[in-house]
């Protein structure tokens, strides 16, 4: 009975000790520098690949919410060029934020106009995926972003074939924060695990 017990006490001890590992982010990550986990200024920095003449980013705020604006947020080239040529507006984008719209590019390529609408074409866009902007935009595709209170939500290494990260993800309903482990390839490639547990935790809130 005293050895069952015994047994039980190491285990919760160990246990202990791994939850505590488990909410620290790994040796080797870095700060992620301030004001990565605004959306407009991860786009504001987006170097394509290739050497489009054109292009542009544009939040196109929803009709029917009179709060929400159009309004273009970064590109290249005389834009002017592309708001005097025609082109349907798409009905969604590469990146939702609520209340505000939806993100989407417009660029001219072999003087026709394309549009980037997903994460696929966004990829394609953007080409290969080596800042750490370009990274973190993938992440904010995928719902995640920094929260600069907590290291197990702001932290980052640069490897050989692109990010690894320390990030989290808000959740609305109930609210709560939950830390992930990501790494994200060149090649835009995106790998996400949650570490287990969760912070800021207020069951009685819900904002969906």
């Amino acid at each position: 009975m005293f050895h069952k017990l015994k047994i039980r006490h190491y285990l919760f001890i160990l246990s202990l000790l791994l939850l505590s590992c488990n909410r620290k982010a790994e040796q080797g990550f870095e700060k992620i520098p301030p004001g990565l986990n605004v959306t407009e200024d991860l786009i504001k920095a987006i170097r394509p690949s290739k050497d489009y003449q054109y292009w542009a980013c544009i939040r196109q705020g929803y009709f029917h919410h009179p709060n929400t604006n159009t309004e273009i947020i970064a590109g290249k080239g005389d834009i002017a060029y592309l708001m005097n040529n025609k082109f349907d507006d798409p009905k969604s984008g590469f990146l939702y934020k609520m209340w505000q719209g939806y993100f989407y590019i417009a660029y001219v390529e072999n003087n026709h106009i394309k549009l980037v609408t997903n994460k696929a074409q966004l990829i394609k866009f953007i080409g290969t995926i080596d800042s750490i902007e370009e990274a973190l935009l993938i992440a904010d595709i995928n719902n995640l972003t920094v929260d600069y209170r907590r290291d197990i939500g702001s932290s980052y290494k640069k490897v050989k074939d692109g990010y690894e990260f320390y990030l989290v993800k808000f959740h609305k309903c109930t609210v709560r924060t939950e830390p992930f482990k990501v790494s994200i390839d060149t090649s835009g490639n995106y790998k996400a695990k949650s570490l287990g547990f969760f912070y800021d935790v207020d069951d009685s809130t819900c904002y969906d």
